[in-house]
């Protein structure tokens, strides 16, 4: 990370806006979120006992999200070193970019039901919170992005896409919310704090994505730009995350 924060210090310095320079910078930063991806599948994932366990597959689905974000950063290369074309939207690397929201949303649902939120959900506050945030988390969602978005039919995949990625990366982000608002009283220490953790990092990437979707729309966003600085920094906050549990097992959870 501070190999890539000093080239990309550099890169601004020398007042590169395009080129392959800035196209190498956007090649290398996803080698984060691969290192990261790897380590939690295969290591972090089955020290708490793997797809087998709630904790285990919400790892290993956190870790799917990276390696999305991966393939979707080198489908957007490939397009500009090697092809050297305009990226066009909708491309192959949309699949990568839409897939982290499925896998977080569905690795964060695994910590709800492995931290008690299902037991909390039955009690009023806990139905009201369930209804309450989604809601605010979309209408946020509306107001930065979707209001101004207009519907193509001549090109509904584009459509979908402009809906899709602020909307329900909302729903992703609302769910890490209330995962932690349900269970902050009963998680012990080693859960809670990673919990939390877990809700900073998709908040983070939540403004990192709202902000590429604002500065592309006005024409602002360039390769190697502030924006792919706030993605390599989210990669390493997400991986971090990650990481973070292989400090403790299974074992260690049902003690604490």
């Amino acid at each position: 990370y501070i190999a890539l924060i000093v080239f990309w210090i550099w890169i601004n310095i020398s007042g590169f806006r395009e080129g392959n320079i800035n196209n190498f910078y956007g090649a290398l930063y996803p080698i984060i979120a691969l290192l990261g991806g790897l380590y939690g599948l295969f290591v972090v994932s089955k020290k708490w006992g793997g797809t087998k366990s709630r904790v285990g597959r919400g790892i290993f689905f956190l870790s799917l999200g990276l390696l999305a974000e991966v393939f979707g950063q080198w489908s957007w290369s490939f397009y500009t070193i090697i092809q050297q074309v305009e990226v066009p939207y909708p491309s192959i690397a949309d699949i990568g970019y839409f897939a982290i929201i499925p896998f977080y949303s569905y690795a964060i649902y695994n910590f709800a039901i492995a931290s008690g939120v299902r037991i909390h959900l039955r009690s009023f506050l806990g139905k009201l919170q369930a209804i309450v945030i989604p809601i605010l988390m979309i209408a946020i969602a509306y107001l930065l992005f979707l209001k101004d978005v207009e519907i193509d039919t001549s090109n509904l995949l584009r459509t979908f896409l402009d809906f899709g990625y602020p909307g329900f990366e909302a729903v992703a982000v609302s769910m890490g919310i209330l995962t932690y608002s349900l269970s902050r009283k009963v998680l012990g220490g080693i859960m809670k704090a990673r919990v939390l953790y877990l809700v900073f990092a998709l908040i983070v990437q939540y403004i990192t994505d709202y902000t590429f979707l604002y500065r592309a729309g006005v024409g602002t966003y360039y390769n190697a730009g502030p924006v792919d600085l706030m993605y390599t920094t989210s990669f390493l906050i997400m991986a971090l995350g990650i990481i973070s549990f292989s400090l403790y097992g299974k074992d260690l959870l049902e003690k604490d």
